[in-house]
């Protein structure tokens, strides 16, 4: 057996060059759970999830940490179910999973390494890249300028699919917006939109929706919590513009369950919460037997070789946040950011998740080093 014989966390906070408006909110900083697991074989495996400047190290360090020491690093399901079980009063709930997951995937880079295979071979998919969409919008600002020089230099890249921030200003402004966006990547690119749960009442998200469904909307994001599936449906009922939510859900059968409630058309999903590879695997089978598709939450340089193997992928591909625009700033963890070519993900060849991790700027970034 080769066993789990040391976990290492690091807590790196990223700054921000300027305040992000994430819908009502507004952040200063990027913080990211890293975890090097070392197995008794002398494989290194690298994972990691968003903490959103919640303890997730200390509760990997303290509660996480002394159940998986010792246990079979091949084993990466019996190492979550281990660790659910002890942490039984607040196990399936996405501080605890997003935890979970940042060891679940450096089992699993382990696992490539092991068999010296990149994780999308290893599950068996035979793609080498993957389509993406853009994330574009976040900073409003007076006018849209800076929108259309996003769209366009997303466009010089080959990316054909976009999604956009909306909800954080008046609805005749998200529509102007729009509007821009469709009028310059054409009629036949996949659109979506995210309101970041802003839209608060059915009556607000209805007169919203109704306002840009002209432009074509392939699904609306997040227009309330997830809690609120029946407004999801109410809205959907309402505009006829799909509803997509998920990437807080903090397991496989949560995320069947909005499925069999009909709560979402587009299942919304990140690996780096619902509790690592396999559970994210089965939860996007489950939607493809029920005829749904899905989307994924960031994280491209883990969702891309996942997304590899699934044939319900969103026609649009993987979420990406363009480094260019320091939104997410995981890149400045790495040597090497996600390769993009004409539109598309590059798959890493290396070992395991291939992601060119630097450890000097996590350590610098981190308070736990």
């Amino acid at each position: 057996m080769d066993a789990i014989s040391r976990i290492e966390t690091f807590e790196a906070r990223v700054p921000l060059p300027q305040p992000l408006s994430v819908g009502t909110a507004q952040i200063t900083h990027r913080t990211y759970s890293v975890v090097r697991i070392t197995t008794s074989d002398g494989l290194v495996g690298m994972g990691y999830c968003y903490s959103r400047g919640l303890p997730i190290s200390q509760l990997i360090d303290d509660v996480m940490t002394p159940v998986a020491i010792g246990k079979d690093s091949e084993a990466p399901d019996a190492v979550r179910k281990l660790i659910l079980g002890f942490n039984w009063q607040s196990g399936e709930h996405g501080t605890v999973t997003s935890g979970l997951s940042a060891i679940d995937i450096a089992l699993h880079d382990i696992a490539g390494k092991r068999a010296g295979m990149n994780i999308s071979k290893l599950l068996g998919a035979t793609v080498n890249e993957i389509p993406i969409y853009s994330v574009v919008g976040y900073h409003y600002g007076e006018n849209e300028i800076a929108l259309e020089e996003e769209i366009q230099y997303a466009l010089e890249r080959g990316i054909k699919s976009f999604k956009i921030v909306v909800g954080a200003k008046d609805p005749q402004r998200d529509a102007n917006r729009l509007k821009t966006l469709r009028t310059l990547v054409g009629d036949d690119a996949h659109i979506a939109v995210d309101a970041f749960r802003t839209f608060g009442t059915l009556e607000n998200a209805v007169q919203r929706v109704n306002l840009i469904k002209e432009y074509g909307i392939s699904f609306v994001e997040d227009p309330f919590l997830e809690s609120e599936g029946k407004l999801a449906i109410a809205l959907r009922d309402a505009t006829g513009v799909p509803v997509s939510f998920g990437e807080s859900l903090a397991s496989s059968k949560m995320a069947e369950q909005v499925i069999d409630y009909n709560q979402v058309d587009v299942l919304r999903i990140d690996a780096l919460v619902i509790g690592g590879v396999n559970e994210f695997i089965k939860a996007v089978n489950y939607a493809h037997a029920k005829g749904k598709s899905y989307a994924t939450h960031i994280h491209s340089e883990i969702h891309a070789p996942l997304a590899s193997l699934t044939p319900n992928l969103y026609p649009g591909g993987v979420e990406y946040l363009d480094p260019r625009y320091e939104i997410d700033l995981f890149h400045h963890l790495l040597h090497k950011p996600l390769e993009i070519r004409d539109g598309n993900a590059i798959i890493s060849s290396e070992p395991g998740f291939g992601i060119d991790w630097n450890m000097e700027a996590v350590k610098r970034f981190s308070s736990r080093s």
